[in-house]
């Protein structure tokens, strides 16, 4: 293929892969996604005549987004052939499928945290006389992801917890919390993978039928996979010369709080009949930012073996890119990097090239408002799990009472959104009246309470009478339209309901144009809808003309012209936790992994700052900058 006259020795050697399990250790800015996008390419065209598909499983919706198109360029007719997903939406397209097998109806709901929190509160006051020791739902909901995301059997969980007692009271909870959830009809983020997997092992005949129908299984983001998700991956490809084209890094495992481990890429070796290919190749950084990365995570001793250091594929410019600033605290930091990047600004640089990475959300929360200071339009990436102004809580809370008609606690939410879109306070009471007259249907009723009301304009009468009647999407179309022209005549205005609206339609289109536009999007059952809406990332993105502000976590994925990388201090970045486990523990070695995925971000420019004092406190500088060179022993 065309694209592929480009390709590096090792490039190639990846994309004419053919047969059998192969590990492709691609490291930071390698083209691993070309690759990775021709090797599919090239399958879909070699077997025009044959009728198998091919499963591209990775971690967000955007990245999948982004290589369908790039796929689609290259093989119009993949759009068929290739199933582009994550392991969530794999996952729960299985179960609505098969999941009446553990009673679950294809219409299941997806459960927000907020809705978590509620099930669980209810466990425990319905078990308040046996889990006396467990009595904080918010708390019993990190264990509960903990034992879900390690697939843990029932039997065991007592055995995880030191006090015996404590022990089988989490286990009692954790048995009926699954339980609750099937009665309810709803699954949370972390037990669709749980009972995905549980639903294959236990019924091999359906694994035997993926099998069949994809015959090559590919994974994007390898390091990223917790236990659960490995276990999938094994029920799709149980044989040691199966067809598992795997891309991972194991120097960017940065999620080992979610259950990403390096010992899962020693455990493919031991699972599959592994060939590997190393793509060390750099075509993003400067030569000099490959030095320090290379430097760097050379200190870590849990890596691949015989893993080669990175190589710059780019020519050195002749100016040094990298840059270190001191300063005596973290307010000074804050203020010297704007005051560095505002003059990178006036050079003819765009706001969008530059992004302000750190291991903490407080310290670019300082650096977000000295910039504001300085008329520097930033943006901070906020993580958001569902939306939060008025107009789109009421358009999604609606969606939800039409799935099931009748719910006290979502009627409730109907109604409060309601309240705030119209500025007429609606009570509970009110909607109830109605319920009763309509027996018991609380969408009709909330018809019925809006075509009443003098306060509801018209558009939205007419729109909620279309969602009784059962069109959801002539409801969501005329809803969003009334509230489009609401916003843009009231913008000038400040209405508090109104604040989110704007960036929050923006991320909604985005979304509908994830699933495949609106007429894909709105031709799905309801309840599907509902699920793509559950799983979609509600975080904005960044307005165009605004420097990024991230912590590293966030940046995991994109690159940028010009790089700042603050807080570079003991205790910061390394964090003080960190430090608290060892030198050489597995989270000291991820700290510094941290650091390798921040500094390989850079295009062009690096940046990286430390105070001497944080929050009043006197700190070293991060013996990652001795590691990389840029300092002497401390």
């Amino acid at each position: 293929m065309d694209d592929q006259k480009t390709f590096n020795a090792n490039q190639l050697a990846a994309a004419q892969w053919d047969r059998g399990p192969l590990l492709l250790l691609a490291g930071p800015g390698s083209g691993k996604t070309a690759t990775l996008t021709a090797r599919v390419a090239r399958l879909v065209e070699q077997g025009r005549d044959e009728s198998f598909r091919i499963l591209c499983l990775t971690f967000t919706r955007k990245a999948a987004a982004e290589m369908r198109e790039r796929l689609l360029k290259l093989v119009p007719e993949a759009r068929d052939r290739v199933l582009l997903t994550t392991f969530h939406a794999f996952a729960t397209d299985i179960l609505r499928q098969h999941g009446s097998h553990f009673g679950l109806s294809p219409d299941f709901e997806i459960l927000e945290e907020a809705e978590r929190v509620g099930i669980l509160k209810s466990v425990l006051e319905e078990k308040s006389d046996v889990l006396t020791r467990l009595v904080s739902a918010e708390k019993v909901l990190k264990a509960i992801d903990f034992l879900l995301r390690n697939v843990t059997p029932d039997a065991n969980v007592s055995t995880l917890v030191k006090d015996a007692e404590t022990g089988r009271q989490l286990q009692t909870l954790f048995v009926r919390y699954k339980e609750v959830l099937k009665e309810r009809n709803c699954l949370d983020y972390g037990s669709i993978l749980y009972c995905c997997e549980e639903l294959l092992r236990q019924r091999p005949r359906l694994s035997a039928q993926l099998r069949t129908v994809y015959r090559y299984v590919c994974v994007d983001e390898f390091q990223d996979t917790n236990l659960v998700q490995y276990r999938l991956l094994r029920a799709l490809v149980p044989d040691k010369d199966g067809n598992l084209f795997i891309v991972g890094d194991d120097d960017q495992i940065i999620y080992q709080w979610n259950g990403a481990s390096p010992a899962r890429v020693r455990q493919l070796e031991q699972d599959y009949e592994l060939t590997t290919i190393q793509l060390p190749e750099n075509y993003r950084c400067p030569p000099e930012v490959v030095e320090l990365a290379n430097a760097l995570i050379m200190h870590n001793g849990d890596r691949a073996p015989h893993k080669k250091p990175l190589r710059s594929m780019k020519a050195g410019s002749g100016a040094n890119p990298v840059e270190l600033l001191a300063f005596e605290d973290d307010q000074k930091e804050a203020e010297g990097v704007a005051k560095h990047l505002a003059t990178r600004l006036n050079d003819a640089v765009e706001p969008s090239d530059i992004a302000v990475l750190a291991r903490s959300t407080k310290l670019l929360e300082r650096v977000q408002v000295a910039l504001s200071e300085l008329s520097v339009r930033s943006h901070l990436q906020r993580r958001k799990s569902q939306f939060e102004s008025a107009p789109l809580r009421f358009v999604t809370s609606a969606l939800k009472l039409a799935l099931v008609r009748s719910d006290d606690e979502l009627a409730a939410t109907v109604t409060k959104a309601l309240s705030d879109c119209v500025d007429q306070d609606f009570s509970d009471d009110y909607l109830a009246q109605f319920s009763a007259a309509l027996n018991g249907d609380q969408l009709e009723a909330l018809g019925a309470l809006m075509a009443e009301s003098a306060a509801v304009p018209a558009e939205l009468q007419t729109a909620i009478s279309a969602l009784v009647k059962g069109r959801y999407a002539d409801f969501a179309k005329a809803a969003l339209a009334y509230f489009d022209r609401v916003e843009h005549a009231t913008e000038d205005n400040g209405k508090e309901q109104y604040t989110e609206y704007a960036t929050e339609r923006m991320l909604w289109q985005s979304i509908i144009r994830e699933i495949g536009g609106e007429e894909e999007a709105y031709s799905l059952s309801l309840g599907q809808f509902l699920q793509e809406l559950a799983l979609a990332n509600k975080t904005p993105e960044a307005p165009a003309n605004s420097v990024r502000c991230l912590t590293i976590h966030g940046s995991k994925g994109l690159e940028f012209p010009h790089v700042y990388l603050i807080g570079l201090a003991e205790d910061q970045l390394p964090s003080f936790q960190s430090k608290k486990s060892g030198d050489e523990s597995r989270e000291m070695q991820e700290e510094r992994r941290n650091c390798f995925v921040a500094i390989t971000r850079t295009i062009e420019t690096l940046t990286m700052s430390y105070g001497k004092r944080y929050n009043g406190w006197a700190k070293t500088p991060s013996r990652f900058l001795t590691e990389m060179g840029l300092m002497g022993p401390l």
